[in-house]
């Protein structure tokens, strides 16, 4: 089983990139405009460290009285609105937090809720949050299926996509809540949420990367790779091209001749999900330590989807 985690904490490409090197591959994080919500710019960092991305929506979801049909619909087209301006892709889900120890009397309420949030909700795929209590409830009326080991007194429903197991442990700096996932949970899958640029760049394959342009000019001083996918142009001097995967922010310098070099004798492979480069290897009858090579990947461990990965 893959482990993801969701947290409050707003996640930097650095902190996103440990996490992910940490052996996490899924993130759940808040829509909204609080302290602990996420926006563009940050799902950017996150996709571009490797890391899939889920979304929460959750208010003041902790008490029964909170929950209603008229409560669920509010909530659903608020969750729409945050969704788009975050540029979500349509189809994907947004988990509903139901963040309390329901009882058989609060069934009903919540099953108004979700009715409601139905409702409100028009481009994406419904997710709830909550007990083997609240799963059971709702079986057959949701989308997907987030459960709490809180309040589950040690059942774990077989139907769920996603098992919370254990909260408030501190990882690469961050205070997080581990997550078993079980299934498909609905991510954003490979969509990259970047904020509209007329200027931007394609680097075809991994590049090296610059700390300034004297040193791309010359082909001195490397400083890790630009992988493959498109960026943001920050800056152009000495005919040598800094690009970044975050809008108005400096990337890495890298040399433009060499990303349009031809690379008729170079063959690559598109990395698929769950692909591992040891996977990759093995398909092509090379090893690890020649793909880090040709590649020029520093952990062997980090590959993403749609990558292209040079075998020869």
């Amino acid at each position: 089983m893959e482990e993801g985690f969701d947290c409050a904490t707003k996640l930097s490409l650095q902190a996103a990139t440990a996490l992910r090197e940490a052996g996490f591959v899924y993130v759940a994080r808040y829509l909204g405009e609080s302290w602990k919500t996420f926006d563009q710019k940050e799902a950017a960092a996150i996709q571009a460290a490797g890391l899939q991305l889920i979304s929460i929506f959750q208010k003041s979801a902790n008490h029964s009285a909170y929950f209603n049909e008229k409560q669920g619909k509010l909530d659903g087209k608020e969750a729409q609105k945050y969704a788009e301006g975050v540029g979500q892709p349509k189809g994907t889900a947004i988990y509903f937090a139901i963040d309390f120890d329901v009882q058989p009397k609060d069934k009903k309420k919540i099953l108004s809720y979700i009715d409601g949030v139905k409702s409100g909700l028009k481009d994406y795929q419904l997710g709830i949050y909550g007990s083997c209590y609240v799963m059971e409830a709702l079986k057959g009326q949701v989308d997907y299926y987030w459960q709490t080991y809180a309040w589950s007194r040690g059942e774990i429903c077989d139907f769920i996509h996603m098992y919370q197991y254990e909260n408030n442990v501190r990882v690469a700096g961050v205070l997080i809540d581990r997550n078993e996932i079980k299934k498909a949970p609905g991510d954003w899958g490979d969509f990259f949420a970047a904020s509209e640029s007329s200027q931007t760049y394609v680097v075809k394959a991994a590049k090296k990367a610059y700390l300034t342009a004297k040193d791309a000019l010359v082909n001195q001083h490397p400083k890790g790779t630009v992988r493959p996918g498109s960026y943001y142009i920050f800056n152009e001097s000495l005919g040598m091209i800094n690009v970044s995967k975050q809008k108005n922010q400096p990337g890495s310098w890298i040399h433009p001749a060499e990303n349009n070099a031809n690379d008729t004798n170079e063959s690559y492979h598109l990395v698929q999900k769950k692909e591992t480069l040891t996977s990759i290897a093995k398909k092509y009858q090379t090893t690890v330590a020649k793909l880090q090579a040709l590649n020029h990947l520093d952990n062997p461990n980090l590959i993403y989807v749609n990558q292209k990965i040079r075998y020869k």
